[in-house]
Formats: structure tokens, C-alpha cells, sequence
């Protein structure tokens, strides 16, 4: 079964840094879905979907995402 959500953000939380072995800081991105207004009263209401990330994750899922926008934008002929 999919599971839907209508909004996304992502954040930076200063909480989530970690010092590196070299001394360097690490910060963490946290991107969070949520399913947005109240659910219809027959529907539960769904727990937000949290994922904790790197910088290099966060910049591989970006590009992967501008990739996807690019080809469905191809497909759908809105270039």
C-alpha cells in the first residue's frame, strides 16, 4: 500500500552537528513529509515521515530529483 503525503520541507537543525575525526563539523539535514489539513473524519490521521540525512545524501537525492523533474517534464511534453 502507498502511503501519500502532501507536504515536504527540509531543515537544518543545529542539534544534529557532529564533530568529524578531523576535527571538522558535520551537519545533518532533516527532511520531514506530512500529510497536510486534517484527513477526512473516516480516515486516521498519519504520523509524519522523518529522514535524517548528510550532506552528500542530501545532494545525491537532489540531483536525483532534479533528474526525475527533468525527464517527466520531457514525457509530459512541458519543456
Amino acid at each position: 500500500m502507498s502511503v501519500y503525503y502532501e507536504e515536504i520541507r527540509a531543515l537544518i537543525d543545529p542539534e544534529q552537528a557532529d564533530a568529524s575525526p578531523d576535527g571538522s563539523a558535520e551537519q545533518d539535514l532533516s527532511v520531514i513529509m506530512t500529510q497536510g489539513p486534517a484527513p477526512p473524519c473516516h480516515e486516521r490521521r498519519r504520523e509524519p515521515a522523518i529522514v535524517t540525512l548528510s550532506g552528500a545524501e542530501a545532494r545525491e537525492l537532489a540531483f536525483c530529483l532534479l533528474s526525475l523533474a527533468e525527464a517527466a517534464e520531457r514525457i509530459g511534453g512541458r519543456r
